[in-house]
């Protein structure tokens, strides 16, 4: 055994000591994480050391540590299963039969994503969104008008339950997704891969069942999954891990198997940069796929209005098409930084002419003028390039926007 080697495990005995003894002590919650950070070290060190036998003990000490945190939990969270209550299944309708009793385990996985939950509306309307009006259109078909107009949705007719956007980085993707929930009044369901992944076995499949589950519960629901492709890779390629394989089938088979009524619809709506990273099986999950493209010449003049709103500007109508006109294939993240940049400019100006130093001095703050965003396009270049807007043009044709 190397010296570091021998570090790494004697600083794992010790972490596992002051578990115990906080253990003892009734300290539940600090013993808890001290039990998971010694399997922790523990993992690290079986990843140089190749003495079985030694490999085997630490197995085994990981699994004593593991279980006896996973015991401290359930008594932190109560160990009894737990009813919901009455205010939490108003209206559930066929929910209340399927969900019924949330065990402790199962609660404590529905807290543990509680912070995915928006219960507030996301407050962003359609308006504060210049331009895509197909896509704006797409979504009242898909989410909106399901969830607000159900009765209209009997039969044959039946809602999306999957929709995919893409497109290139900072075209409003995520915008659009809390604009849509705003629109339906729904519960909005941010989950990102950092919320719905996890480093301990098993637990990641957990937490997925669990999104869906409380989503059910709470429904009318919008899930939304922004860069669901780093979660939902091809399967088989070389670098995927067997986790990585269940997380993915765990998030298919809930996606397909959606308990979604006309009067309680759930949504799952994704966003990603990379469509043609995505596993074909969850490709098809998605039965509605809309292409999110750059801003047009009147939504850029557009956005350019909405980002300069407030701040005393000489700027006219036709300023905001010359504007437009020199930004052609930047996106809306793009026109967004470069009117941040020209509204600090005078701010800059005041700063380094030193009359900003005395805080009690009033100063006046000079307009912006389209002299100010001149000079700053020329420092800033658009982040997309004409072959990645190549390859959205050729997926969208492959595979089809629906």
């Amino acid at each position: 055994m190397s010296s570091v080697d021998s570090k790494l495990y004697q600083y794992a005995v010790q972490t596992a000591k002051e578990a115990v003894a906080l253990d003892n002590q009734g300290k539940f919650r600090q013993a808890m994480n001290k039990y998971y950070r010694a399997s922790e070290i523990l993992m690290q060190f079986m990843k140089y050391n190749k003495n079985p036998q030694m490999r085997m003990l630490c197995q085994r000490n990981i699994e004593e540590y593991v279980e006896r945190a996973k015991i401290l939990k359930s008594q932190l969270s109560g160990v009894r299963p737990r009813k919901i209550r009455p205010s939490e299944t108003k209206d559930t309708g066929a929910a209340d039969s399927e969900i019924g009793v949330v065990s402790s385990e199962e609660q404590e996985l529905i807290d543990m994503i509680s912070g995915t939950i928006v219960t507030e509306s996301p407050n962003v309307k359609w308006d504060d969104i210049a331009g895509l009006q197909h896509v704006k259109q797409a979504l009242r078909e898909a989410i909106v008008l399901p969830i607000a107009k159900p009765e209209l949705f009997k039969g044959a007719r039946k809602p999306w339950s999957g929709i995919l956007l893409f497109g290139p980085p900072g075209c409003g993707k995520t915008l659009l997704a809390k604009a849509a929930a705003t629109e339906c009044k729904a519960t909005f369901f941010s989950a990102s891969s950092a919320d719905l992944l996890s480093k301990w076995l098993g637990e990641s499949e957990k937490l997925i069942s669990s999104l869906f589950k409380i989503a059910r519960l709470k429904a009318p629901s919008l899930i939304f999954m922004d860069e669901i492709d780093s979660v939902a890779t091809k399967r088989g390629e070389g670098s995927e891990s067997g986790g990585e394989r269940r997380v993915k089938t765990q998030l298919l088979s809930e996606i397909q198997g959606l308990k979604s009524t006309h009067d309680k619809p759930l949504l799952v709506l994704g966003a990603t940069n990379r469509p043609w990273d995505i596993d074909n099986a969850m490709l098809s999950r998605f039965e509605k796929r809309v292409h999110v493209p750059l801003p047009d010449l009147k939504a850029r003049a557009g956005i350019f209005k909405i980002h300069t709103e407030g701040v005393n500007s000489s700027l006219t109508e036709e300023d905001f098409i010359e504007l437009a006109v020199r930004t052609e294939g930047y996106s809306g993240r793009d026109i967004a930084n470069i009117c941040r940049e020209v509204i600090m400019l005078p701010v800059r100006e005041l700063d380094m002419g030193g009359l900003l130093e005395d805080s009690s001095k009033e100063v006046k703050v000079r307009d912006i003028n389209l002299k100010d965003f001149k000079k700053t396009l020329k420092k800033v270049k658009p982040m997309t390039t004409k072959v990645l807007l190549k390859q959205y043009n050729d997926w969208a044709e492959e595979f089809g926007e629906i």
